[in-house]
């Protein structure tokens, strides 16, 4: 019995570092990640009262995760989307932002400035596009050629 809870946990670190190993390849391949940072994020529509009455609308993003290739990134996005999917009126975005606005970021939560909120609700991606499904395919099949060649 305790040989096959140890073969099961070098079955599971295997599963995370190929996990770990095709998230980095992903983010290698788009190139703005040589000065960019990677965040996913929780956000929803929210309504504030502008001057005179009125109402602008504008996000409220919940929580904003730096995304790196490590199980910790991994495992926060894997949070993140099953918080989204639970949570109403809560979706799940991703976006790239330039190196210099990292200290704006970092250990902020849900009180960033203004003009910063603006800039994610205007450049954020919701999912995946075609092309981004086609990075993804690309990459398993590089990473199964190199499996089955030894390479």
């Amino acid at each position: 019995m305790k040989h096959l809870k140890t073969f099961e946990a070098a079955r599971d670190k295997k599963k995370e570092e190929d996990a770990v190993e095709t998230f980095a390849e992903l983010l290698e391949e788009n190139p703005l990640s040589k000065d960019h940072d990677f965040y996913m994020f929780i956000a929803s529509d929210a309504f504030k009262e502008a001057e005179g009455g009125m109402y602008k609308k504008t996000l409220e993003i919940e929580n904003m995760v730096r995304m790196t290739p490590d199980i910790q990134s991994l495992m926060a996005s894997k949070g993140l989307e099953m918080r989204s999917r639970f949570q109403n009126n809560s979706t799940l975005y991703h976006i790239w932002l330039p190196q210099e606005f990292r200290e704006e970021f970092e250990g902020q939560g849900g009180s960033l400035a203004p003009w910063i909120v603006d800039l994610i609700d205007k450049y954020k991606r919701k999912g995946s596009d075609e092309h981004g499904r086609q990075v993804y395919k690309d990459v398993i099949d590089r990473k199964k050629f190199r499996d089955k060649f030894n390479i």
